[in-house]
C-alpha cells in the first residue's frame, strides 16, 4: 500500500462518552474506515489502560481516536502499540518539551511526567486484526491536574505557551502516517526505536509484583509485548497486569 492510498477523513464532536467508542460505531456501519480521525473537545467517558479515567478539561487538551486496517497477526499486535508510542515520541520531541520517554507499554513521559495515553482495541477475524481503533489522549493547554502516583504534566507546562490543538494534531498525523507505511513495507526497526525510548530499560527502578516491592532492570521484550526485567537476578517476564512500576 502507498502512503498516497491513505487520506486522513475528519469528524470532530463537541463531546462524546468516548471517542474510541464512536470510531467503532462506525466501523459497525461499514468496516472500510481507515483513515478516519474522530476528534473532541471533552471526552464525557474518556479511558486509558486498564480501565483508569483519563482527566482532560474541555476543549484544552488532543482527545482522538483514529481508524486504521492494519491486516496485522493477532502474535503480532504489540506492534501497534510500540509504533503509536514511537511516533508520539518522534513529535514530541519535534516540539522540544524535553526529556521524552516511553513508559511501557505505551504511555509517554515528559521529564518524568505523563503527557500522553493511548488505548487500542482491535476488531479481530480469525488470526488476523482487520481494524483498530486507537485512542490517544494528549495533555496540550491544560494546567492543573488532580494528583496521581505519577505527576502529569502539558505541553503548555513545559514550554510556558499556548498551542493550536488542530495544527499539532495535523503535525502528529504527518509523523503517524509516515512510521505507519514504513512499518508496512519492514522498513522500520521499531523494536529498536521503541527500546532506544524505553523509560528505566537498561537501570535500576523500584517495582511492585505480586511478591512485593524490589529493585529490578527491564532488558527486553517478548514479541508479544510482555516485559522481560531482571529481579534480583532472575529473569521474570511480566503481563500488564502484573508488574507495578513505582515512580
Amino acid at each position: 500500500m502507498d502512503s498516497s492510498e491513505f487520506q486522513f477523513q475528519f469528524i470532530h464532536l463537541n463531546s462524546v462518552n468516548s471517542t474510541n467508542i464512536y470510531a467503532f460505531e462506525l466501523l459497525n456501519e461499514k468496516s472500510d474506515k481507515e483513515g478516519v480521525v474522530v476528534t473532541t473537545d471533552f471526552q464525557e467517558s474518556g479511558k486509558g489502560q486498564l480501565g483508569q479515567v483519563w482527566e482532560s478539561e474541555r476543549a484544552k487538551n488532543l482527545q482522538f481516536s483514529i481508524i486504521v486496517s492494519p491486516k496485522l497477526a493477532i502474535e503480532r499486535q504489540f506492534e501497534l502499540s510500540q509504533l503509536v508510542a514511537v511516533s508520539l515520541k518522534q513529535w514530541l520531541d519535534t516540539l522540544a518539551v524535553g526529556q521524552v520517554k516511553i513508559k511501557w507499554p505505551n504511555d509517554i513521559l515528559v521529564n518524568d511526567k505523563k503527557i500522553a495515553g493511548v488505548l487500542i482495541e482491535n476488531s479481530i477475524q480469525g488470526q488476523l486484526i482487520t481494524n483498530s481503533v486507537i485512542g490517544i489522549g494528549v495533555n496540550v493547554n491544560q494546567t492543573i491536574f488532580s494528583e496521581f502516583l505519577r505527576p502529569a504534566t502539558s505541553l503548555r507546562i513545559e514550554k510556558n505557551e499556548n498551542f493550536n490543538r488542530e495544527k499539532i494534531l495535523q503535525s502528529f498525523l504527518a509523523i503517524f502516517q509516515t512510521n505507519y507505511f514504513l512499518h508496512k513495507k519492514s522498513a522500520l526497526n521499531l523494536k529498536q526505536l521503541y527500546l532506544n525510548s524505553l523509560f528505566a530499560f537498561g537501570a535500576p527502578h523500584s517495582f511492585e509484583d505480586k511478591l512485593g516491592k524490589f529493585l529490578g532492570v527491564i532488558i527486553g521484550l517478548l514479541p508479544s509485548g510482555k516485559l522481560q526485567v531482571n529481579r534480583n537476578g532472575k529473569l521474570k517476564t511480566y503481563e500488564l497486569k502484573e508488574i507495578k512500576f513505582l515512580v
